[in-house]
């Protein structure tokens, strides 16, 4: 059984359809790389499978479980995270206190929940910056937090929505790393990413949409031949 299925996925905002008639299924174990233009309508995609918009039309399902209707605190707790464009932690909490909020979501003990922190944070390589406020962060240490913040969660299926925008060659490469180590660690991972070299080397498939419509999925060396 697929982990996610789309079928059919609409979202109108009056009148502008921002995706049309979309259908994908992700396997699980999978990294799916979602491309397109700027204004495709990949966030929106993102923003309908997390329940922050409600769709015009059509089914989003994990795991064989309908999300729709879902708010956005529930679709979490059926085992989706995701990560967003804009980096927003809190930035006078310390990186482990900004961790430690998000794994409240499935331990409510404040002991369970600080250990849950800090191991996500030493999978990320931020065990270092425990106590550091989050402010004090690089650009780049600042998307694995955020990616910290979505894992400890504990997901099945993590979104991440551009996590190497705006990073060097060097770090582009360290996010792809961890996003691999993610997806061995047992979290199926669909990726929106502009760095194409990038996300066609760690992707095992690639969709892509255009005007919020599928014009080609397929494995990476086979999109990018396409037309």
């Amino acid at each position: 059984m697929p982990l996610l299925e789309i079928s059919d996925l609409t979202k109108d905002f009056g009148g502008l359809r921002a995706v049309s008639r979309l259908s994908l299924v992700v396997e699980p174990g999978e990294i799916l790389g979602l491309i397109g233009p700027n204004g495709a309508g990949k966030t929106t995609v993102f923003n309908l499978i997390t329940g922050f918009h409600r769709p015009t039309a059509g089914q989003i399902r994990l795991a064989g479980r309908t999300l729709l209707g879902l708010k956005p605190h529930a679709v979490t707790r059926r085992g989706v995270a995701r990560t967003f464009q804009i980096v927003k932690p809190f930035p006078k909490l310390s990186v482990r206190e900004n961790v430690t909020l998000a794994a409240f979501m499935r331990l409510p003990a404040r002991r369970d929940a600080e250990a849950e922190a800090c191991r996500v944070l030493e999978q990320m390589g931020l065990a270092a910056k425990l106590e550091s406020p989050a402010s004090d962060l690089t650009l780049a240490e600042q998307k694995r937090l955020e990616m910290a913040r979505a894992l400890a969660t504990r997901p099945t299926l993590l979104l991440l929505d551009e996590p190497m925008g705006g990073l060097n060659p060097r770090e582009v490469e360290e996010a792809s790393t961890l996003v691999r180590r993610i997806r061995d660690a047992g979290v199926t991972v669909i990726l929106v990413e502009h760095v194409m070299k990038a996300i066609m080397r760690i992707s095992d498939r690639v969709v892509v949409i255009h005007h919020g419509e599928k014009i080609a999925d397929g494995p990476p060396d086979r999109v990018v031949q396409d037309p």
